[in-house]
Order: C-alpha cells, then structure tokens, then sequence
C-alpha cells in the first residue's frame, strides 16, 4: 500500500508507525488528512479518535478478520475496508477522505467471506448438488431414510444411494459423522439451513410420519 501510494504526486506519506507511542507522536507532529489504520489499534481507539478529531484527519480502517471483531458500522471512523482491497480503490478512498468525504464500508460478496472464513465446507459445498443439501439437511433434523424419502417424494433405497454420495463427497462414514461435519463447517451449515423444506411441506410430513406411526410399531 506505501509503494501504491508513493506513487501519486497528490499524496506523500509523512509516517509508517509500529507502536501507538509513534502513532500519536505522528499525528500531533504532522497532522495528516487521513491515517490509514490497522485494526490491532482498535483497542487504542479512544486516544487516537481525540487527537484525528482535534486536527480533522480522517480515518481509514483496515479490517483483519483474523485479529478483530469490527462492526459493520463505526462512528469512530469515516471509512472501513479489507486490507486485501486493490490498490486503486484505497488511492480513490483516501482522496475523498482527504476532501472531507465519506467511505462506506467496503467488504467483498458474503460468498467470498465465507470462503475465506471456511474454505474447506465452501470447497465441498460447491460438489454437492442442491437435492444433497436437502438430504443433509434433514440427516442433521434427524429424519430417517424413510422420512426422508417421504417429504422427496422418491424411494428410500434412492435416499440410500443419495447418502453414499454424499459420503463420498464429504469424506465422513456415517450419518452422526456427517452431521457433526455440516455444524462444524459454516458453510456447509448455512447451506443446509437453506435447503430446509417449507413449512407446507414440513406439515405434509408430519401427517405422512403420523399415518405411518402404527405400521412402524408393527415392524418393531
């Protein structure tokens, strides 16, 4: 970000600091338009936001997921984006600081988080088809093959076969294995939690599962 910067004839970077002591001894000394700032400084919020208030130097926060929860949005700072972002958008974002303007939050699609966040469940998610997801989603309910069949209107030894796959798919052995996986995974757990059926189709099953009731007594 320093070299992207370095390169604009409008724009001089006047301090890299490492320690919140360099921090505010810069922003007292040269009393920038704006301060590019680290989330890991977030603790130190209260004495920095004082300093940029009583010089009007905007901040730009830098979200690291990994080391800090950040709000969607803070009226600490006027603009918040990943560090990942590109370079031309931080030079555009940091201009309109500097003219007095705003940053919205600048965050990428929440698909493209949630592979950040669970690359694993997302790579698997991607394998398995929609009528899967389904499956799994009423494995995890606890729903029986027969159950399930029953609100997929298809045959249990079809539910079997859906099962075996989605083993496959999902490197685990058993239907307790696999639900311990989707709610270990986030992905895979939203994307279980979509697939669930409408509450049309959960009251079909109910009096479905109610009407086989006694034959399953029968059978046991």
């Amino acid at each position: 970000m320093a070299s992207a910067l370095a390169g604009e004839d409008d724009i001089r970077i006047v301090g890299q600091p490492h320690s919140i002591d360099q921090l505010l001894h810069g922003l007292e000394s040269f009393r920038p338009h704006v301060l590019v700032l680290s989330s890991p400084f977030l603790v130190w919020m209260a004495a920095i936001r004082s300093l940029c208030d009583r010089h009007r130097t905007a901040i730009l926060l830098l979200e690291d997921h990994a080391e800090a929860d950040i709000p969607s949005f803070s009226p600490d700072v006027q603009g918040i984006m990943e560090r990942s972002e590109d370079e031309a958008t931080v030079v555009r974002s940091i201009r309109h600081l500097a003219r007095g303007g705003k940053v919205l939050r600048l965050v990428r699609s929440s698909h493209v988080m949630e592979e950040r966040q669970d690359p694993v469940g997302t790579r698997v998610r991607k394998r398995l088809a929609p009528s899967e997801l389904r499956i799994i989603s009423l494995v995890v309910q606890g729903f029986r093959n027969r159950e399930i069949a029953l609100q997929m209107s298809t045959s249990e030894q079809s539910i079997k076969n859906s099962l075996r796959k989605i083993f496959d798919k999902t490197g685990v052995s058993g239907r307790l294995e696999l639900a311990l996986y989707v709610v270990h995974h986030r992905a895979l757990k939203q994307a279980a939690a979509e697939a669930e059926p409408t509450q049309d189709m959960r009251s079909l099953a109910a009096i479905q599962l109610e009407w086989l009731s006694p034959l399953r007594t029968f059978i046991n």
